[in-house]
């Protein structure tokens, strides 16, 4: 009996963490179960460290660690966490394809930035333009 229950509420637990993915970018009301889960599981990338660009959901800017849904527009590849995701994607809406490089400002695909996680972020991602944009950044 204790093991059923235990199952349960691990099945809730990650049933909840995959629901919540899809929710906007103001993910900073997570409860304390889904916290917990998030310190506990292995960082695939270190600080500073290039992201593998199918672990982000580009339009959540969020670091998923985890393949995401692949989504090819006009020759290039975009990946979303979920249906929704793959919707704006694939129709661009609200520009969701391209951020603003942090050290230069200037428009950035996506597809061929330069990812890695915010500071003092564990799953917010940046998009530079390239690696040297991205070291420049970090020497500021």
């Amino acid at each position: 009996m204790k093991r059923k229950k235990y199952l349960l509420g691990i099945s809730v637990l990650v049933l909840s963490i995959i629901l919540s993915s899809c929710t906007s970018t103001n993910q900073k009301k997570q409860d304390s179960k889904t916290t917990t889960v998030q310190k506990e599981k292995v960082v695939t990338a270190q600080k500073g460290a290039k992201l593998k660009s199918s672990e982000v959901c580009y339009v959540n800017n969020a670091f998923m660690r985890a393949e995401q849904i692949p989504v090819m527009v006009e020759g290039k590849i975009y990946y979303g966490c979920c249906e929704g995701c793959v919707d704006k994607l694939k129709n661009n809406l609200d520009g969701v394809r391209y951020s603003t490089d942090p050290l230069t400002g200037e428009k950035v695909d996506k597809a061929t930035a330069y990812i890695v996680l915010k500071p003092n972020s564990t799953n917010d991602v940046l998009y530079f333009a390239s690696e040297k944009n991205y070291n420049e950044f970090v020497k500021l």
